[in-house]
């Protein structure tokens, strides 16, 4: 029993040692691609053509601080490197990385909010196009309660070569303000959001649906209809008295007028109806439009969610082991070697062999239980280690997933890049020398 216990943790301390060698080199891959890709975020979302439609205040608020958080996991890890032991660098970092981690999860909720808001209720969005000041009220709002919390956070750690220790009540804290809350926030929104274009997608194929019967049940038919007034017109004309003249002649001054308006009327039904043809394009595609970026959102909250929720459930499960009541046994020995002393004095050894038997059972079962804790305790770890590193990765992600689910994103990036391969000096110098 103690060779194969001793063989699985010595199997998990290879696991660990190995993941905590690649460590440096993972970060520093999954930290250069975040930092590329969350500054060219930050140029292509203030561009006007992009931000002509809807506010992108949020989404760069978002690229900022995923920006700032892998700045500071490659600072951490030369520090690790390094065996830096300065407290107030350790904590600035502690407090930048905290800071970042909680604005990510913020900003997210907040525009995963905004648009659950202009899918659920359309005419907000104009709303919002003229008061900015709603967006940015928001996100200050935001980061001044996030400095704020942060720095109580970092003044209350204990720090350990540069490793912080948070107790146990501004861990419960930092958990309910970066996951909890910001998570439930999400699915909640998310859920919400995706009910409700189904059933605007569900209602526009009804709508389509009865518009095609009604049209398939209208047959026109068409009558001949015989000119008769000439004929009226002939065998009246005789026998009409001549008082009545002139009431035929504003009868016919009526039916012209009345023929002219719904002339006009037919003619106005037309232009409105030609013009309600000409902005149904434009229509379709801004509600189009809106859809994608909906989908493109919904797909961005939900990969956050998926690749931070295992991290941060491991570690609560990693806390709760580690405030476990372990077994405790400290007042039964104190009583078994008091009565081990009384038994000594004493000639009966009978008894004495019994307490001793009992001590070495508790004593076993002790051991037993603690080997067992431990093993939990490292399988917890070596999970905590790969889901923190699955979860850098949600802070470089986004520039991914809005390059492939973005079509002006992706359209603004190669034109971007166009314009960096092909300045305008050396695109004139070409043009001169065509020209030449």
């Amino acid at each position: 029993m103690s060779n194969e216990t001793s063989g699985e943790q010595s199997t998990m301390r290879n696991v660990l040692n190995t993941l905590l060698r690649l460590s440096f080199p993972y970060v520093v891959i999954i930290s250069a691609i975040g930092i590329c890709g969350n500054f060219l975020t930050i140029i292509l979302l203030s561009k006007r053509s992009i931000s002509k439609n809807f506010n992108n205040c949020t989404l760069i608020a978002l690229a900022l601080t995923d920006l700032l958080f892998n700045l500071m996991l490659v600072s951490r890890s030369i520090s690790d490197l390094t065996q830096s032991s300065n407290e107030q660098l350790c904590r600035l970092l502690s407090f930048l990385s905290h800071l970042a981690e909680l604005l990510s999860a913020c900003f997210t909720a907040q525009f995963t909010a905004q648009r659950f808001i202009a899918v659920r209720f359309p005419l907000s969005v104009f709303i919002e196009k003229k008061i900015h000041l709603i967006h940015y009220l928001v996100v200050s709002l935001s980061i001044i309660f996030g400095v704020v919390y942060c720095v109580f956070l970092v003044k209350n750690n204990e720090y350990e070569d540069c490793h912080e220790e948070l107790p146990l009540a501004w861990f419960l804290s930092d958990t309910l303000s970066s996951f909890l809350i910001p998570f439930t926030i999400i699915i909640v929104l998310n859920i919400l959001t995706i009910i409700h274009l189904k059933k605007g997608f569900q209602n526009n194929q009804q709508v389509r649906f009865t518009k095609r019967s009604v049209h398939a049940d209208i047959v026109p038919v068409n009558f001949p209809v015989k000119n008769t007034i000439s004929y009226e017109m002939k065998l009246k004309k005789h026998f009409r008295p001549k008082f009545y003249e002139n009431i035929l002649i504003t009868n016919a001054k009526d039916s012209v007028v009345q023929k002219q308006t719904q002339e006009g009327q037919l003619l106005i039904k037309g232009r409105t109806r030609s013009l309600d043809l000409l902005q149904r394009p434009s229509i379709i595609h801004t509600k189009s439009q809106s859809y994608r970026v909906t989908c493109m959102l919904i797909l961005v909250s939900t990969c956050f969610l998926v690749l931070n929720a295992p991290f941060h459930i491991c570690a609560i499960g990693l806390k709760v082991h580690l405030y476990k009541p372990s077994i405790a046994i400290n007042d039964e020995n104190e009583i078994s070697v008091h009565h081990l002393n009384q038994f000594v004095q004493q000639p009966n050894k009978t008894s004495f062999d019994n307490h001793d038997f009992l001590y070495q059972a508790k004593l076993i079962s002790y051991e037993n239980e603690m080997t067992n804790h431990l093993k939990r305790m490292e399988s917890i770890y070596v999970l905590v280690v790969i889901t923190q590193y699955i979860s850098y990765a949600s802070y470089s992600i986004n520039f991914l997933l809005y390059s492939l689910c973005g079509m002006k994103f992706r359209h603004e990036l190669v034109r971007f890049m166009s314009k960096q391969r092909h300045p305008k000096g050396a695109t004139r110098s070409i043009a001169v020398q065509n020209t030449l």
